[in-house]
C-alpha cells in the first residue's frame, strides 16, 4: 500500500484545514480573474479524494476536477456530487474539460513537482492554456528550493474520522543529499529531485498498520521556475504567500498565477 492507495486514508489525512484553504482560494478568485462569465467555472488538475470541490461546491462554485486514478475519482464523486470529476491525465484533459472554458484552476501544494521534466511541464501548461478563458487565472503552488542550503526536513500530519485514525510522518531529502534511497555519499545522479519518505500509522478501531512509501518530486529554484514559464503557452500573473496576498520575491511556498498569453 502506498499513500494514493487508499481514498479514505488520504481524505481523512489531508482534509484538515481544507475550509481555510478554500478560503484562499475564493480571496484569489476575487482579486484575480477577469472573466464575464456570470457564474464561473473552477477546474482542479489532479483533484485526488475532492477535499476541495466537497467544500467549494457547499460554497455555491461550479466545479469541475480530475485524477488520474479511477479509486480517487469514485471517491470524489460521491464525497462531491455536484461536482463534475472525471479521470485524465495531468498531461491530457483538454479534449475532456471542453465545451466549458474554464475561469480559475488550482493545483496546490507541490502537485505540479510530480512532473518530472520541463517537457513534461509545458505539455501540461499548453494543455491549461486551451482550457482557460481570457482573463482567467490558474494557481500552482509549490516550495522553492535553494540548491545546497537545505538541510533534512520533516512534518507530521494527523488527521481523524469515527474509528480511522491516520498519523504520517514525512521526511524530506534534500536534491543532492540521496542516491538510491540512502543518504548520498557521491553527488546524486538525480540533482533536480527532493525525496519524501512518508511513514504512516492506519489505525482502525482495534487494527493498527504501519505503511512506509516514497516518492520524487522535481525542484526548482526561482530561476528555473521564471525560465520554464517564459518558454510556455502561459504568463505570470502574480506571486502570492500562501495567505494569496501578493509578495516581492518568491516566499519558500508560493502560490504563482499564471493566465493565458
Amino acid at each position: 500500500m502506498n499513500l494514493y492507495d487508499d481514498p479514505q486514508v488520504y481524505d481523512v489525512l489531508y482534509t484538515p484545514g481544507t475550509a481555510r484553504e478554500c478560503d484562499v482560494l475564493e480571496r484569489i478568485a476575487r482579486r484575480w480573474v477577469r472573466t464575464p462569465a456570470a457564474r464561473p467555472v473552477w477546474l482542479e488538475p489532479a483533484c485526488g479524494s475532492g477535499r476541495y470541490l466537497r467544500v467549494l461546491a457547499r460554497r455555491g462554485h461550479r466545479l469541475q476536477g480530475f485524477d488520474r486514478d479511477a479509486g480517487m475519482v469514485r471517491y470524489a464523486r460521491a464525497q462531491a456530487p455536484r461536482a463534475r470529476v472525471f479521470t485524465a491525465d495531468l498531461l491530457d484533459f483538454a479534449a475532456a474539460v471542453r465545451p466549458q472554458p474554464v475561469d480559475f484552476a488550482f493545483n496546490l501544494f507541490n502537485t505540479i513537482r510530480h512532473l518530472e521534466t520541463d517537457a513534461a511541464l509545458l505539455s501540461h501548461f499548453a494543455q491549461m492554456a486551451q482550457v482557460l478563458r481570457p482573463g482567467g487565472v490558474y494557481a500552482v503552488g509549490l516550495s522553492f528550493t535553494a540548491y545546497g542550503q537545505e538541510l533534512m526536513d520533516e512534518d507530521v500530519w494527523e488527521g481523524r474520522r469515527g474509528a480511522l485514525h491516520i498519523r504520517q510522518v514525512a521526511q524530506y531529502l534534500p536534491p543532492g543529499s540521496w542516491e538510491s534511497g540512502r543518504l548520498a555519499a557521491r553527488p546524486s545522479r538525480r540533482p533536480r529531485f527532493e525525496r519524501v519518505i512518508s511513514h504512516m500509522r492506519i489505525t482502525r478501531g482495534a487494527r493498527v498498520e504501519d505503511v512506509d512509501t516514497h516518492y520524487d518530486l522535481r525542484c526548482y529554484d526561482a530561476r528555473q521556475w521564471r525560465s520554464l514559464v517564459s518558454r510556455s503557452a502561459l504568463q505570470p500573473v502574480a506571486t502570492l504567500d500562501m495567505t494569496g496576498r501578493p509578495v516581492t520575491g518568491r516566499p519558500p511556498y508560493a502560490l504563482e498565477l499564471l493566465g493565458r498569453r
